[in-house]
């Protein structure tokens, strides 16, 4: 699980978005409320889906194209428990969330990591 969670406010604007997340290296990223709850995620897949009409997207908020049912997960659920809800939802990102604050993310790359150890 990664700790240091990179997310956003739903009003932030798409292009932003995209250029932090390119800058950042990440793939997925939580959107959330003013009092850091989980409100959304928007993912790379997301924003290309967007990009067709790159002019106006500029201006779109990312409220407009995150996806709004996201599944979160707390920190003591275990890895097997996350990775059969990451297979079975066909998702590749989970917010970790506690006490209703994102407290971090595990994605597919991840696993990755813990398979190469």
């Amino acid at each position: 699980m990664s700790t240091d969670v990179f997310s956003v406010d739903q009003d932030r604007g798409f292009n932003q978005v995209e250029l932090i997340a390119d800058l950042k290296h990440v793939r997925h990223v939580p959107v959330v409320d003013e009092d850091e709850g989980v409100i959304g995620m928007v993912s790379v897949r997301d924003l290309l889906a967007h990009l067709s009409n790159a002019a106006a997207s500029q201006f779109v908020p990312i409220k407009e194209v995150m996806s709004r049912n996201v599944v979160t997960l707390s920190p003591e659920t275990s890895v097997a428990d996350v990775a059969k809800c990451m297979i079975d939802k066909s998702i590749g990102a989970i917010p970790i969330v506690e006490n209703e604050k994102l407290v971090g993310i595990i994605s597919e790359r991840d696993f990755v990591k813990l398979a190469a150890k």
